[in-house]
C-alpha cells in the first residue's frame, strides 16, 4: 500500500470513507459497502474538501471532470487498515497492544486490563464497548470500531503518550476487516456460545472468525480459556505457530483458580500457576468473573507483569459499568444490572444471583431485534430454569415489533412469568412486586444510554429507570 500511497504524491490531512465526514485535504476511500456504493459519493467529498480519491476498481469508470489525483484498488475495502495503518504512521506498532475476543466477558476482561495496567505504572488506553481513549472515554457506535477510526484512535493514544492499549475485538470486526493491519502482541480467547449466528449462521464460521485475531503476525502471546471446548480447539490450531501460549482455567489450565469461596460481595480462590500458589481476593462474584480474572492475570503476565505484583492490585479494582452493577439500599431489593444478552451469559449472571438469594429471583429481560432469532428460545428457557418470576419486555427492537420478539420469547417460557413491553414499566413493575429480601436482576442493556426503536435510538437507562421506581419503594 505504501507505494499506491506515494502514487497520489500530495500532502494529506486526514482520510475517510464517509463522504459525511470528509476534511478539507483530506483523502477519500470510496467503495460498495453493505448498504452503499462510497463511489457514488465522491462528488460530494469533492465538495467538502477531498484532494485525492482511492476508489474499487471493478465495475467503475472514473468521471473525467473530476480534477483531482485518483487511484483504482482492487479488493480496496480489505486493504482499508493498511491504508490507514500507513496514513498515520504505524501507531500501533510503537504501542503494546492486547486484544480480547469471545462471546463473552471482552469488556470486563478489557476494562481491568486496562485499569491494573495503569496502576502498575504502564499507561493504558482503552478501546471497547465502553467508549475509547485514555481513563476519560469518548463513545462510539460499535464494540470494535471502523478500521480508519482505530487507526486514528491509535495515533491519538499514542501523541496522549500511552504504552499500551487494550481492545475488544468482536467478530464482527475481524469479519468485516476493521483490525486489519493493528500490531496485536497479546491476543485473548475467553470463550464461545450462542451469538451474532443472524451474521455468521453457523458455530464453525463463528469460531473461525474469533480465531483469526491469533493468526496476526506481529502476535507474540495467546491467552486461551482451556475449559471451554473452543479454547481448546483454538490451543490445537496453535500448535505449529512460534508463539508463546498461555492456558487459564478452573477445571485445566497453565493459570488455574482452586478452592474458590464466594461471599455476597466478593471471591477468593488460590491461584495456581508454575508450582506456586497465590492468594487472591476480588471484589466481584461469580464463576463468570473468576474467569474473567484469570483471563486478565494470564494476559498481564503474557505482557511481562509479575503475578504476585499483580495480584495486589486485585482487591482494589473498580466495578465495570453495566456489568452486574448494583443498585438499591439496605432497605430495598438487591437490584444487579447486567449486559448479559446471550442464553449462557444470562444463565450464568441468574445461576450467581440464584446463590445469594434469600427470596425470589426475579429477572428482567428481552431480546434484540433483528439479530438471530434463535437465542430467544434458549434465553427464555435459561430465564424459566433459574428465575423464580421473570418480566419480559424490549430490549433494543431496531426494526422488528417488539410485540413479536416478545411473543416469540413468551411461547417458551414457563413457570411464573408476566409481559411487559414497555422497559421503563417492566423494570418498575419488577421492583413494586419485590420484597426486601428478593433479588433483581435487569438483563441485556446493561451500560447502554438508548434504546434503538425503528431505526432510531432514543435517550435510555436501565440505571436511571431503576433509581426513578426506588423513589416509590415501599418496604413489603
Amino acid at each position: 500500500m505504501k507505494n499506491e500511497l506515494k502514487k497520489i504524491g500530495l500532502h494529506l490531512s486526514d482520510i475517510s470513507n464517509d463522504s459525511r465526514y470528509v476534511k478539507k485535504n483530506s483523502l477519500f476511500l470510496a467503495y460498495p459497502g453493505s448498504h452503499v456504493d462510497g463511489r457514488n459519493y465522491i462528488a460530494e467529498a469533492l465538495k467538502k474538501g477531498a484532494k485525492a480519491i482511492l476508489f474499487e476498481k471493478k465495475n467503475f469508470q472514473w468521471n473525467k471532470s473530476w480534477n483531482v489525483p485518483h487511484l483504482p484498488i482492487d479488493a480496496l475495502k480489505s486493504k482499508e487498515g493498511a491504508i490507514a495503518h500507513i496514513f498515520f504512521k504505524k501507531p500501533s506498532e510503537k504501542i503494546h497492544t492486547i486484544g480480547v475476543t469471545g462471546t463473552n466477558g471482552k469488556t470486563s476482561c478489557t476494562y481491568w486490563l486496562a485499569e491494573l495496567q495503569n496502576i502498575l505504572g504502564k499507561k493504558t488506553g482503552l478501546i471497547g464497548t465502553l467508549g475509547y481513549g485514555y481513563k476519560k472515554l469518548k463513545a462510539h457506535a460499535y464494540t470494535t470500531p471502523d478500521a480508519i477510526s482505530n487507526h486514528r484512535i491509535f495515533k491519538e493514544l499514542k501523541l496522549n503518550h500511552v504504552s499500551s492499549v487494550v481492545m475488544e475485538v468482536s467478530s464482527h470486526a475481524l469479519a468485516q476487516g476493521r483490525v486489519n493491519s493493528i500490531h496485536f502482541d497479546v491476543a485473548v480467547f475467553t470463550n464461545l456460545s450462542r451469538d451474532h449466528l443472524d451474521y455468521h449462521l453457523s458455530f464453525k464460521n463463528y469460531f473461525n472468525e474469533k480465531k483469526k485475531l491469533f493468526h496476526f503476525p506481529s502476535l507474540k502471546v495467546a491467552v486461551i480459556n482451556i475449559d471451554d471446548a473452543y479454547g481448546r480447539k483454538l490451543k490445537t490450531s496453535l500448535a505449529k505457530k512460534k508463539i508463546k501460549v498461555i492456558t487459564y482455567g478452573i477445571k485445566n489450565g497453565d493459570m488455574r483458580a482452586i478452592h474458590i469461596n464466594y461471599s455476597a460481595s466478593s471471591t477468593t480462590f488460590k491461584l495456581h500457576y508454575k508450582k506456586e500458589i497465590h492468594e487472591v481476593n476480588i471484589p466481584l462474584v461469580g464463576e463468570f468473573n473468576v474467569y474473567n480474572i484469570l483471563a486478565v492475570i494470564s494476559a498481564l503476565v503474557g505482557s511481562g507483569f509479575v503475578v504476585k505484583k499483580i495480584i495486589k492490585c486485585l482487591a482494589s479494582i473498580s466495578q465495570v459499568p453495566g456489568r452486574m452493577e448494583r443498585l438499591g439500599k439496605k432497605s430495598t431489593p438487591k437490584i444487579f444490572i447486567d449486559y448479559a444478552h446471550t442464553p449462557d451469559a444470562l444463565q450464568k449472571a441468574l445461576e450467581t444471583l440464584k446463590d445469594k438469594t434469600k427470596g425470589k429471583l426475579i429477572c428482567v429481560f428481552g431480546c434484540g431485534g433483528n439479530r438471530d432469532s434463535g437465542k430467544r428460545k434458549d434465553m427464555a428457557l435459561a430465564a424459566s430454569e433459574f428465575a423464580d418470576m421473570s418480566i419480559v419486555t424490549s430490549d433494543n427492537p431496531r426494526n422488528e415489533n417488539p410485540k413479536k420478539i416478545i411473543n416469540e420469547i413468551s411461547k417458551y417460557m414457563k413457570g411464573s412469568f408476566s409481559i411487559e413491553i414497555k422497559r421503563d414499566k417492566a423494570i418498575e413493575k419488577a421492583i413494586k412486586f419485590a420484597k426486601k429480601e428478593d433479588v433483581i436482576l435487569i438483563a441485556g442493556k446493561g451500560h447502554e444510554k438508548y434504546q434503538e426503536i425503528k431505526g432510531i435510538r432514543y435517550p435510555f437507562s436501565d440505571q436511571k429507570c431503576v433509581r426513578n421506581a426506588l423513589k416509590y419503594y415501599k418496604i413489603n
